[in-house]
């Protein structure tokens, strides 16, 4: 047993390393204490940062505008492939060959394609062609067609009857709008597939790409008169679709491409201004849902309703907003107003209620008018890609029109990818 002067000075000592021991200790835990917090701290703040930047960057892209735009000269090339097929009229080898060539282009693109095939009493081969980019809501349409059958009338004989011999290229009427529906549903693809890409990408944040609605790209058949004498109308193609619809389906838009081209900024050449027409350049009207006018629907039958009337004027504002306010075009040569026509496909979409708009280059009023402006080719032997060209000033002022009317699709398009459209 050690003396008790040695036992005091060994429990001295043994305090005191105990004492350095817990101070060590608590030095220790409090540099784990601070480093946890350090790192929870520097963990916050890099999560805060990843958030907002995940935030602008959705910002960013609602805001922005499409990188990829339509090129008009492969619609121009497309109108010109369409035109060579000859006359296509219904029940024809040329409407048969043009309809598998848009089929093709559609496959070509990376759609599977619907052929909606029909008859009525005087065509016995009648097909509808329709592309579907699936977006968020399956259940919710925006279309865009055109239609692809031509008619050939002697205005200089007997108006509005066909007459043996007498045969169209169809250029005018309708390969623009065939044609521009084919480039816009490759530009639909386009931007899903570089989009996915891009966001394929690590770090990327995620968003989703597709359109807000679903889009159908349609190419119609027989949408036009087959004469007065005849026992049938004219829009068989839009009228399949709308009447076969799938249950539950609405249709919150349809876009109509008939006959536009020769439009601002095409300036009115020569051979126009010797025949009376006194305007710089021809017009792009875009005939929609009636605020004001309901008169031409309300004569056949249709019963306008208050929603009607509400959608109409958010689509003449969202028209006008791209227009005028986001492209900038002139008022006075690109013009939002009252269909009082409905003498196309858009009207088979109008009389059921749902909101619809048609591109139409030229002038306002037709020929049985006295317009001497209005020179379109439709339903002649005139409608040719050479008369085009004339009207245009040449293929590059066809391309500068086609590209009015498509840009302002693209940004139609572009703002359901982003979310805007409503």
């Amino acid at each position: 047993m050690p003396p008790p002067l040695a036992v005091e000075e060994q429990d001295d000592r043994s305090s005191e390393g105990m004492s350095a021991l817990k101070v060590t200790s608590i030095i220790v835990g409090a540099c784990v204490v601070i480093a946890g917090l350090g790192g929870a701290y520097l963990y916050s703040v890099i999560k805060d940062e990843k958030a907002a930047y995940e935030e602008d960057f959705k910002e960013n892209f609602k805001n922005s505008w499409p990188a990829i735009w339509p090129n008009s000269t492969y619609v121009v090339d497309d109108i010109e492939t369409l035109s060579d097929f000859g006359y296509r009229k219904i029940d024809t080898v040329a409407h048969a060959n043009a309809g598998d060539f848009i089929e093709f282009r559609f496959n070509d693109l990376g759609y599977e394609v619907e052929v909606q095939e029909f008859t009525t009493e005087l065509c016995n081969d009648c097909r509808n062609y329709i592309a579907t980019m699936e977006g968020q809501n399956p259940d919710s349409w925006i279309v865009v067609g055109g239609h692809y059958d031509a008619i050939c009338y002697s205005q200089q004989i007997i108006i509005g009857i066909e007459y043996p011999g007498c045969t169209s290229e169809g250029a005018y009427d309708d390969a623009t709008g065939t044609a521009s529906v084919l480039e816009l549903a490759r530009m639909m693809m386009e931007w899903q597939s570089t989009g996915a890409e891009y966001l394929s990408i690590p770090g990327t944040p995620q968003i989703d790409i597709r359109p807000t609605h679903t889009w159908k790209f349609a190419v119609w058949d027989y949408e036009e008169w087959q004469g007065s004498g005849s026992p049938e109308g004219a829009g068989y193609g839009s009228e399949t679709f709308v009447t076969t619809l799938p249950e539950g389906v609405e249709i919150a838009t349809y876009i109509n491409l008939d006959m536009y081209g020769l439009n601002w900024p095409v300036e009115t050449q020569l051979a126009s201004q010797l025949s009376g027409c006194d305007e710089d350049y021809f017009h792009l009207y875009l005939f929609t849902s009636p605020v004001d006018d309901w008169s031409y629907y309300e004569d056949r039958g249709v019963n306008v309703t208050d929603e009607m009337r509400e959608q109409a004027v958010l689509l003449q504002d969202r028209l006008g907003m791209v227009l005028h306010e986001q492209l900038q075009y002139p008022t006075e040569w690109v013009v939002v107003m009252d269909d009082t026509k409905g003498n196309s496909d858009h009207y088979n979409f109008i009389s059921r209620g749902w909101p619809a708009t048609w591109f139409r280059g030229m002038h306002e009023f037709l020929q049985e008018e006295d317009d001497t402006c209005e020179q379109s080719p439709k339903h002649a032997p005139t409608d040719r890609v050479d008369v085009l060209y004339t009207l245009a000033g040449g293929r590059e002022g066809l391309e500068a029109g086609m590209q009015t009317g498509l840009n302002a699709l693209a940004l139609l398009m572009w703002s359901d990818i982003t979310g805007n459209w409503a």
